[in-house]
Protein backbone atom coordinates (compact mmCIF):
# COMPACT_ATOMS: atom_id res chain seq x y z
CA UNK A 1 0.00 0.00 0.00
CA UNK A 2 2.90 2.46 0.53
CA UNK A 3 4.56 1.60 -2.60
CA UNK A 4 1.46 2.47 -4.35
CA UNK A 5 1.00 5.92 -2.28
CA UNK A 6 4.63 6.71 -3.28
CA UNK A 7 4.29 6.11 -7.04
CA UNK A 8 0.82 8.09 -6.83
CA UNK A 9 2.91 10.54 -5.87
CA UNK A 10 6.18 10.59 -8.18
CA UNK A 11 3.59 10.44 -10.57
CA UNK A 12 1.79 13.83 -9.72
CA UNK A 13 5.26 15.50 -9.52
CA UNK A 14 5.99 14.33 -13.05
CA UNK A 15 3.09 15.42 -14.09
CA UNK A 16 2.71 18.74 -12.50
CA UNK A 17 6.79 18.91 -13.96
CA UNK A 18 5.80 18.68 -17.38
CA UNK A 19 3.29 21.18 -17.46
CA UNK A 20 5.31 24.13 -16.13
CA UNK A 21 7.66 23.12 -18.71
CA UNK A 22 5.18 23.45 -21.32
CA UNK A 23 3.89 26.67 -20.47
CA UNK A 24 7.87 27.76 -20.33
CA UNK A 25 8.08 26.91 -23.85
CA UNK A 26 4.93 28.80 -24.81
CA UNK A 27 6.62 31.95 -23.74
CA UNK A 28 9.72 31.67 -25.54
CA UNK A 29 7.94 31.04 -29.06
CA UNK A 30 6.05 34.46 -28.14
CA UNK A 31 6.40 36.90 -31.22
CA UNK A 32 8.47 40.38 -30.07
CA UNK A 33 6.86 43.56 -30.98
CA UNK A 34 6.99 45.38 -34.47
CA UNK A 35 8.93 48.51 -34.57
CA UNK A 36 6.80 51.93 -35.94
CA UNK A 37 8.10 51.83 -39.35
CA UNK A 38 10.71 55.09 -40.34
CA UNK A 39 8.10 57.59 -42.12
CA UNK A 40 9.34 60.67 -43.65
CA UNK A 41 8.37 63.86 -41.97
CA UNK A 42 9.88 67.46 -42.83
CA UNK A 43 13.56 68.26 -44.57
CA UNK A 44 16.59 69.38 -42.69
CA UNK A 45 17.62 72.40 -44.65
CA UNK A 46 21.05 74.18 -43.87
CA UNK A 47 21.21 77.30 -45.95
CA UNK A 48 24.62 79.29 -46.51
CA UNK A 49 25.50 82.45 -48.32
CA UNK A 50 29.13 83.72 -49.09
CA UNK A 51 30.08 87.29 -50.76
CA UNK A 52 33.02 89.53 -50.90
CA UNK A 53 33.95 91.96 -48.30
CA UNK A 54 33.87 94.52 -51.07
CA UNK A 55 30.46 93.56 -51.97
CA UNK A 56 29.57 94.06 -48.27
CA UNK A 57 31.37 97.59 -48.10
CA UNK A 58 29.36 98.91 -51.29
CA UNK A 59 26.11 97.20 -50.46
CA UNK A 60 23.47 96.12 -48.05
CA UNK A 61 22.92 92.16 -48.44
CA UNK A 62 20.41 90.60 -47.68
CA UNK A 63 19.35 86.86 -47.34
CA UNK A 64 15.93 86.02 -48.19
CA UNK A 65 14.96 82.09 -47.19
CA UNK A 66 12.37 79.87 -46.77
CA UNK A 67 12.05 79.05 -42.83
CA UNK A 68 10.03 76.47 -40.89
CA UNK A 69 7.07 78.12 -40.89
CA UNK A 70 7.33 78.23 -44.61
CA UNK A 71 7.26 81.62 -45.17
CA UNK A 72 10.03 83.82 -46.63
CA UNK A 73 12.05 84.95 -43.54
CA UNK A 74 14.88 87.32 -44.47
CA UNK A 75 18.29 88.18 -42.52
CA UNK A 76 21.08 90.52 -43.52
CA UNK A 77 24.62 89.68 -44.00
CA UNK A 78 26.95 91.40 -41.07
CA UNK A 79 29.89 89.16 -42.20
CA UNK A 80 30.51 87.59 -45.53
CA UNK A 81 29.74 84.08 -44.71
CA UNK A 82 26.04 83.53 -43.04
CA UNK A 83 24.42 79.95 -42.37
CA UNK A 84 21.00 78.59 -41.04
CA UNK A 85 19.70 75.93 -40.29
CA UNK A 86 15.79 74.87 -40.44
CA UNK A 87 13.28 71.84 -40.20
CA UNK A 88 10.51 72.16 -42.80
CA UNK A 89 7.84 69.99 -42.50
CA UNK A 90 6.84 67.82 -45.74
CA UNK A 91 5.82 68.12 -48.40
CA UNK A 92 7.87 71.49 -47.94
CA UNK A 93 9.27 74.50 -50.33
CA UNK A 94 12.85 75.66 -49.51
CA UNK A 95 15.16 77.98 -50.88
CA UNK A 96 16.70 81.32 -50.69
CA UNK A 97 17.75 84.59 -52.70
CA UNK A 98 20.53 86.81 -52.23
CA UNK A 99 19.34 91.01 -52.48
CA UNK A 100 22.34 93.36 -52.49
CA UNK A 101 20.89 96.90 -52.51
CA UNK A 102 23.39 99.82 -53.23
CA UNK A 103 24.28 101.99 -49.78
CA UNK A 104 24.59 105.44 -51.90
CA UNK A 105 27.19 106.47 -54.05
CA UNK A 106 31.05 104.94 -54.13
CA UNK A 107 34.36 106.42 -55.01
CA UNK A 108 35.88 105.56 -58.19
CA UNK A 109 37.70 103.04 -58.55
CA UNK A 110 37.27 99.06 -59.39
CA UNK A 111 35.27 96.56 -57.07
CA UNK A 112 35.44 93.28 -57.10
CA UNK A 113 32.25 91.94 -56.26
CA UNK A 114 31.03 88.25 -55.55
CA UNK A 115 28.66 86.19 -54.27
CA UNK A 116 26.99 82.54 -53.74
CA UNK A 117 24.51 80.61 -52.24
CA UNK A 118 23.85 76.82 -51.21
CA UNK A 119 21.24 74.72 -49.80
CA UNK A 120 21.97 71.28 -48.62
CA UNK A 121 18.67 68.69 -47.46
CA UNK A 122 18.14 65.44 -46.26
CA UNK A 123 15.34 63.74 -44.93
CA UNK A 124 14.32 63.20 -41.31
CA UNK A 125 11.77 60.92 -39.59
CA UNK A 126 8.84 61.74 -37.05
CA UNK A 127 11.91 61.22 -34.38
CA UNK A 128 14.47 63.77 -36.02
CA UNK A 129 16.08 61.03 -37.08
CA UNK A 130 17.70 61.38 -40.94
CA UNK A 131 16.90 58.97 -43.05
CA UNK A 132 19.15 59.64 -46.39
CA UNK A 133 22.30 60.85 -47.45
CA UNK A 134 20.74 64.03 -48.67
CA UNK A 135 22.17 66.59 -51.13
CA UNK A 136 23.92 69.93 -51.76
CA UNK A 137 23.11 72.30 -55.16
CA UNK A 138 24.37 75.80 -55.42
CA UNK A 139 23.47 78.57 -57.31
CA UNK A 140 26.19 80.00 -60.02
CA UNK A 141 28.73 82.04 -58.61
CA UNK A 142 28.47 85.54 -59.57
CA UNK A 143 32.17 86.96 -59.44
CA UNK A 144 33.40 90.35 -61.49
CA UNK A 145 35.88 93.24 -61.19
CA UNK A 146 33.48 96.22 -61.84
CA UNK A 147 34.12 99.99 -61.95
CA UNK A 148 31.79 101.92 -59.89
CA UNK A 149 29.63 103.44 -62.91
CA UNK A 150 28.82 99.60 -63.24
CA UNK A 151 27.79 98.46 -59.61
CA UNK A 152 23.94 98.85 -60.01
CA UNK A 153 23.43 96.66 -62.66
CA UNK A 154 25.73 94.17 -61.15
CA UNK A 155 23.98 94.13 -57.87
CA UNK A 156 20.74 93.40 -59.78
CA UNK A 157 22.31 90.55 -61.38
CA UNK A 158 23.17 88.92 -58.06
CA UNK A 159 19.74 89.22 -57.39
CA UNK A 160 18.07 87.91 -60.65
CA UNK A 161 20.53 84.60 -60.57
CA UNK A 162 21.70 84.03 -57.01
CA UNK A 163 18.85 82.51 -55.85
CA UNK A 164 17.31 78.20 -55.33
CA UNK A 165 13.99 77.20 -54.60
CA UNK A 166 13.34 73.43 -54.19
CA UNK A 167 10.08 71.60 -53.49
CA UNK A 168 10.12 68.37 -51.49
CA UNK A 169 7.89 65.48 -51.59
CA UNK A 170 7.40 62.31 -48.32
CA UNK A 171 8.37 59.93 -51.19
CA UNK A 172 12.67 61.32 -51.41
CA UNK A 173 11.36 63.22 -54.68
CA UNK A 174 12.69 66.42 -55.50
CA UNK A 175 11.63 69.31 -58.19
CA UNK A 176 11.79 72.94 -59.33
CA UNK A 177 9.88 75.45 -58.24
CA UNK A 178 8.99 79.59 -57.34
CA UNK A 179 8.61 81.51 -54.51
CA UNK A 180 7.82 85.18 -54.14
CA UNK A 181 10.95 86.64 -52.86
CA UNK A 182 9.75 90.71 -52.26
CA UNK A 183 12.36 93.03 -51.84
CA UNK A 184 14.56 93.87 -54.43
CA UNK A 185 13.62 90.49 -56.34
CA UNK A 186 9.67 91.79 -57.11
CA UNK A 187 8.47 94.72 -56.33
CA UNK A 188 9.44 97.82 -53.90
CA UNK A 189 7.26 96.41 -51.14
CA UNK A 190 7.70 93.19 -49.32
CA UNK A 191 3.69 93.65 -48.04
CA UNK A 192 1.53 90.62 -49.05
CA UNK A 193 4.83 88.44 -49.19
CA UNK A 194 4.64 86.78 -45.81
CA UNK A 195 8.32 88.04 -45.66
CA UNK A 196 9.17 88.45 -41.79
CA UNK A 197 11.94 90.18 -40.44
CA UNK A 198 13.72 87.69 -37.88
CA UNK A 199 17.49 89.67 -37.94
CA UNK A 200 20.45 88.25 -37.21
CA UNK A 201 20.97 85.02 -35.24
CA UNK A 202 23.51 83.23 -33.43
CA UNK A 203 23.58 81.06 -36.85
CA UNK A 204 25.51 84.11 -38.51
CA UNK A 205 29.18 83.92 -38.54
Amino acid sequence: MKKIQMMNMLLGGLLVLGSLTACGGDDSTDTPPTPPAKVATSVKVDYSATVSQQLLDVATVTVRYIGENGQVAQEQMSSTTWTKRVNIPLPAKAGLNIQPTLKGSVADGEYTLSAKGQVAYSWLDQDGQQLNAGATEKTPDMEAVFYADGLGQYLGAITANCQLVRAFAKDYSVSDTTVAWGGNAGDDSTQGTGISNEGATGDNR
